[in-house]
Order: structure tokens, then sequence, then C-alpha cells
């Protein structure tokens, strides 16, 4: 798979080449300095994979609506506090939020939740481009993925990892294998053959952090090109999959990322945020191009040679990268080879990003869930 790499910090810096931006974003935590240095003491895991070895106490964040103009937010508002909310989409005249283990789904005159024993720091939630009532959620927590029937709120489909060939999760404490399930028949199997593994039995008391997971699917969305399918971000294998939904069987479509988040369609193939990698990176399976953005200024000198582009989204002609470690958002035409560093708060650890507003009604049902 081919991939030419594009560095942003060689476009020319600008302010003017786009008209102002509504954004709603997700903030996992108005706490970014404790999540960066529990991410760096977890480079020296001994399974060599980053992340939460043990359950960690849920952190309080929030939705905030900004606006950007001329290179500089104009506008910000804090409009609820939530434990940890990741996923968030806008379409349809509906608003799709997540807080740790419930969605949220707000219309423009009423709020409802979609709560399963199986979700555990959903990551993101995604309606269909076309049909209004499908919505797809990704609980990372347990390396699931489930669709919902928005007529009624019911499941429609599921699909575990574990039980589609990727069951292999990392104890960090041994740096061995440890085998993942769900299912006591399977749980006894392991037993009796004397291998590592972690049974599952209740999901709403037992956890698995982020270091023991063994897909960590923390993005997922519809694939345009293939009606049937569904395309799903593997944070610890570094790619991203096609899963077919009749058979369940996964195909990788990009490969050979760091730590990504975010991979979805484009009229133009597929795009995804390679996050430790620093760069975006778009194209098709067979040709890909990487916009990196090591190079741009603004980084603490602390953080080396750290990246960690936590998102993208397209708007237009345009890309926004949400950067963590530069507490920016990286705005850039392609085309045009332009580019704008917008900084936010250092305080906030921005998850995603959605463009538009919340009207009205949905701004007053935010502060009703507010916690």
């Amino acid at each position: 798979m081919g991939r030419t790499i594009i560095e942003i910090a060689d476009y020319r810096r600008d302010s003017g080449f786009y008209s102002s931006i509504d954004l709603l974003l997700t903030i996992k935590s108005f706490d970014l300095k404790t999540i960066r240095k529990r991410y760096i003491d977890s480079l020296s895991n001994l399974s060599g994979r980053t992340g939460s070895v043990e359950r960690r106490e849920v952190s309080l964040g929030g939705i905030v609506g900004i606006k950007i103009e001329g290179g500089k937010i104009t506008k910000e508002e804090k409009l609820c506090t939530l434990k940890e909310p990741r996923g968030i989409d806008l379409k349809h005249g509906q608003l799709a939020i997540s807080s740790e283990n419930r969605v949220y789904l707000l219309g423009d005159s009423d709020v409802e939740s979609i709560e399963n024993d199986w979700f555990s720091y959903i990551h993101t939630v995604k309606f269909h481009p076309d049909n209004t009532d499908k919505l797809l959620v990704s609980s990372s927590g347990f390396d699931a993925i489930f669709e919902y029937d928005l007529s009624d709120n019911s499941q429609c489909f599921e699909w575990f990892a574990w039980e589609h060939d990727f069951n292999k999760g990392v104890d960090p404490a041994s740096g061995e294998d440890l085998y993942l399930t769900r299912q006591a028949d399977e749980a006894i199997k392991y037993r009796e053959s004397g291998v590592n593994y972690l049974h599952i039995q209740n999901p709403v008391e037992d956890v698995l952090p982020t270091a023991k997971r063994a897909a960590f699917i923390n993005s997922v969305d519809y694939d345009l090109a293939n009606p049937d399918s569904i395309l799903a971000t593997f944070f610890h294998l570094g790619a991203v999959n096609r899963i077919d939904k009749s058979s369940g069987a996964s195909a990788t479509v990009i490969e050979g990322l760091k730590k990504p988040h975010g991979g979805g369609s484009r009229e133009s193939g597929y795009m995804v945020t390679d996050t430790a990698g620093g760069a975006v990176v778009i194209g098709s399976a067979s040709s890909l191009i990487e916009y990196s953005l090591r190079g741009l200024p603004g980084k603490p000198v602390e953080l080396n040679e750290q990246e960690w582009i936590q998102n993208a989204i397209s708007h237009g002609n345009i890309i926004v990268a949400i950067d963590s470690n530069r507490t920016a958002f990286v705005i850039f035409d392609i085309q045009n080879e332009i580019y704008d560093l917008v900084t936010y708060d250092e305080d906030w650890a921005v998850q995603d990003a959605v463009i538009g507003s919340a009207s009205s009604n949905q701004m007053t049902a935010l502060k009703r869930i507010s916690e």
C-alpha cells in the first residue's frame, strides 16, 4: 500500500481562507495535564501497550460550543458537564452524544437515552448518512460495536471482537497473552488448557482497562462504498478494518498506523487520524496520502517527539484536526496548500468535534442532563 507524505508545515499559514466555523466539542476531561502524565507513564508498560492497566476513576468533562473566526476562537460556551463524553454526531436534526456508558439522543423537543450493560468507555456515536433511524455505537471498553434502530431505540446489530478472531489482549503485568471472553464455556476451556485468560462475566461490575483490550475499537462509521459494511478503527492493531455485517468477517483497509482514531468514509475513499504518528491519512486502500502535522510549531518542549492528533473531520474543502499536544485545531486546505493553527484552552482534553451548533431546545436539554 503506497503512502505519500506531505508536511502541513510546508503549507502557507493564513487565517483568511475559511469562513467562520461553528463546532460542538466533546471534552473528555478539563484536566489534560493529568491525562498526559498517565499516558507518558504508561509508555513503560511491560506489555508495550499504552493506556491504563487498572480501573481508574471516571473524569468529568463536558460539551462545549465554540466559533472559530480569523484564526482564533471568538465564542465559547460550556453547555453541560458529563462523565467522560467522547462520541458526538449531529445529523438529521438530531444530536447524539456519549457519556462513558450511556448514549443521549437529543431531538428538537425531547431527550432519550440508550443504555446497554455492554456499554463501556463509549468512544463514538455515528448516525447513518441516509437512514435517520440508524445509529452506530463503539463500546471501546469491551471491544464491541452496536447498531440501534432509533424508531424504538432497539438494538439491531452487535459485533464483539473477541468472537471474531480478535480475542487476544495483553497482560500488562507480565507482557503475556491474555485471552478475553464473555462466554462461560470458553472460559472453562481456557482454564482447562492452562492459558492466561480473563472472563468478563458481569459487564456492569467487571472492567477491562485500555492496556488489556484486544482491539480497542475507538471509532466506527458506515462504509459509504459498501452499504452492508462498517468501518472500525482498531487502536492496538494500528488499522482500520471493514466489517461485513452479515458474516461478521473483517478485513484490513488501512494498516501501519500508530494508535489511530476516527477512521471513516469519504467520497474519495477513507480518512483516519494516525494519532501517535502525528498525521491525517486520506485516500483509497491502494493509494494513501499522509498529511503530517509533526513539523508544526506550538508543542511543549517536554513532549519531545510525542504526537497526539486526537481526531479529524471534513468541512467542505478543508480538514479540521484536533492536535492535543499543541492544544490547537489545525485547519488545512489540501487543494490550495494553506493551513491555520487555532489554539484552545490548554486544560481541555478535546476528544471529538462536529460541525454545527445545538438548537436552543437542545441546549436546554443539555443543561437538564448535566451532571
